[in-house]
């Protein structure tokens, strides 16, 4: 195994091992706690709601829904109680855990009204209570598992890589994106990255239409039965500026939506001397211009299940030794994830109201 730094110590609202996760969630009581499929390993796997689904059940799935050019036959947001909902899923990748931070100190917010330091948020816990929210802190707590420490702040480029995405069998590492060149990649490693599952499987790119992992079960069947108006996959991506790439697979008025939320969120996060950006074009994750075939990831499967928009929030980890400096501290990262969502709940409560859905069908393209 890797020789690691010195960990630095985490603030003590940082809850991101599966252990606090299992504990935090144990306890909840003004939340709806669901035991979803376990994960490979067989780690239990919990979402926790907030409010209530206030759509009829559905009558077709979304193609047999948009074939009959009636999108309400899959999912009825017009009636005047529709109360939007918001879909938060965090830790796709284990050693990628920032999200799952925010969600846990949002959920202590919703429960107690305050975060896990004892701090108010007022403006986020208004909005969000007039939210049907639903929280899946942590998707692959096999992943997360793998990874020894709750903290990537002050961790080397070379400690996300080992612990990220492991070795192979001569000892070196997998590395991006040659971790994608085999799937599932657990009989070539030896040790297995925070990446996968216990079976190797990388949620992001499953055999989603044939036999996809438990892992992935969960976040698409929670995205197919409560058609929420937004997801969010939440993911680290070293010492990357907060961003979300451009999503594959999806229609105009979805790609249309998250670019909205995207220029709302630059502009809040500047407010702060954070920065987000977010790529309207197709790029490769890379960076670089895309113009072969994309990928048919979580967030494309996601969108072709409900309609709406979902899209990867990609996290700075705060890495030393790095040849990006836009390097943020625990405070920064957190603060950063908490504008993002503010700005979400703000959005989803103007633009996905039962009025708006309705002048939504009357132009609805796909």
């Amino acid at each position: 195994m890797a020789k690691m730094k010195e960990i630095i110590e985490p603030p003590v609202y940082w809850h991101s091992s599966v252990e606090q996760v299992n504990e935090d969630i144990s306890k909840v009581k003004k939340g709806k706690v669901h035991t979803l499929l376990p994960s490979a390993g067989k780690r239990p796997i919990y979402m926790v709601e907030y409010g209530e689904k206030t759509i009829p059940p559905s009558k077709a799935s979304l193609s047999s829904a948009l074939g009959a050019q009636d999108y309400r036959c899959y999912a009825d947001k017009t009636g005047d109680n529709y109360v939007p909902t918001v879909f938060l899923a965090g830790c796709m990748h284990g050693g990628e855990f920032e999200g799952t931070v925010a969600l846990m100190n949002l959920i202590s917010l919703l429960e107690t009204g305050e975060d896990l330091a004892g701090k108010r948020n007022d403006e986020v816990l208004e909005l969000a209570n007039k939210l049907h929210i639903l929280i899946l802190p942590m998707c692959n707590p096999d992943g997360r598992s793998h990874v020894p420490f709750d903290n990537f702040v002050g961790h080397t480029f070379h400690d996300l890589r080992y612990y990220g995405q492991g070795t192979w069998k001569d000892g070196t590492l997998c590395g991006w994106p040659g971790c994608k060149t085999i799937h599932p990649i657990k009989d070539y490693c030896e040790f297995l990255g925070g990446y996968f599952n216990d079976d190797g499987v990388n949620m992001m790119h499953d055999d989603y239409l044939v036999d996809p992992s438990n892992e992935v079960r969960n976040v698409i069947k929670t995205a197919r039965d409560y058609a929420p108006d937004f997801t969010i996959l939440f993911h680290g991506g070293g010492n990357t500026l907060n961003t979300y790439f451009h999503v594959s697979y999806i229609n105009q008025d979805a790609r249309n939506e998250i670019y909205e939320v995207g220029q709302l969120a630059k502009e809040a996060m500047a407010k702060e001397n954070l920065i987000f950006e977010f790529l309207d074009k197709r790029f490769r994750e890379s960076g670089g211009e895309d113009v072969g075939l994309p990928p048919f990831m979580l967030t494309s499967a996601v969108f072709n299940v409900c309609g709406e928009p979902c899209v990867t929030f990609e996290s700075n980890q705060g890495l030393t030794e790095c040849d990006d400096p836009y390097c943020l501290t625990n405070d920064e990262i957190y603060r950063s994830h908490f504008i993002y969502m503010e700005v979400l709940f703000d959005w989803v409560l103007k633009n996905k109201n039962a009025e708006k859905q309705r002048e939504k069908l009357k132009k609805l393209s796909y």
